[in-house]
C-alpha cells in the first residue's frame, strides 16, 4: 500500500505541467493578437488548462499538509518544510485568482487581449516565478534533507 505522504510528490507536476502550458498558449494567443478570453479554441485550451492547474494545486496542497504533519511527527526541521507549504500555498492561490480573472472575463464577455491580456500574461509570468520557487524548495526537501524519504538521523 502506498504510503499517503508519497501522494503529494506525485500530483505537484500537474499544476506544474499545466500552468507551463497554460502560460505557452496565452503567449501564443497574444502573439496573434487575439483575446484569451475568447470562446475559440485555444483560449479555451489555455483557460481548461489554468482551471485544472488551479484544481491540481488544491489538491497537492491538501496531500501536501498531510505529508507536513508526517514529516514533522518524524523530526525534520519544521523551518524550511514550513517555508515549502507557505509557498505551495500562495501558488495555489494564485493559480485560484488568474483562473477567475480569466473564467469571470471569459463568462461576462469582456476582453483579455491588448493590454488588458498582456496585463494577465504578466500576472502570470510572476506566478510562474512563485511556482518554480515552490518547486525549488519542495526538491530541496527531498534531496537535500530527505523528507519522507529516508529517516530523520539523530
Amino acid at each position: 500500500m502506498i504510503d499517503i505522504a508519497h501522494i503529494h510528490p506525485m500530483l505537484v507536476h500537474f499544476p506544474i505541467v499545466l500552468f507551463l502550458l497554460a502560460i505557452a498558449i496565452d503567449f501564443w494567443v497574444l502573439l496573434k493578437g487575439e483575446d484569451l478570453a475568447a470562446k475559440t479554441c485555444l483560449p479555451m485550451i489555455g483557460m481548461s488548462a489554468l482551471l485544472l492547474a488551479a484544481v491540481a494545486a488544491i489538491a497537492a496542497a491538501s496531500f501536501g499538509d498531510i505529508a507536513l504533519d508526517k514529516a514533522i511527527a518524524l523530526g525534520f526541521d519544521r523551518g524550511p518544510l514550513e517555508r515549502h507549504g507557505d509557498l505551495g500555498l500562495t501558488t495555489m492561490w494564485v493559480l485560484i485568482g488568474l483562473s477567475l480573472w480569466q473564467g469571470v472575463a471569459h463568462w461576462r464577455g469582456m476582453r483579455l487581449s491588448g493590454g488588458m491580456g498582456w496585463a494577465f500574461f504578466t500576472a502570470s509570468l510572476l506566478g510562474t516565478g512563485i511556482l518554480l520557487t515552490t518547486a525549488y524548495f519542495g526538491g530541496e526537501l527531498v534531496y537535500s534533507f530527505g523528507v519522507n524519504v529516508v529517516p530523520v538521523l539523530p
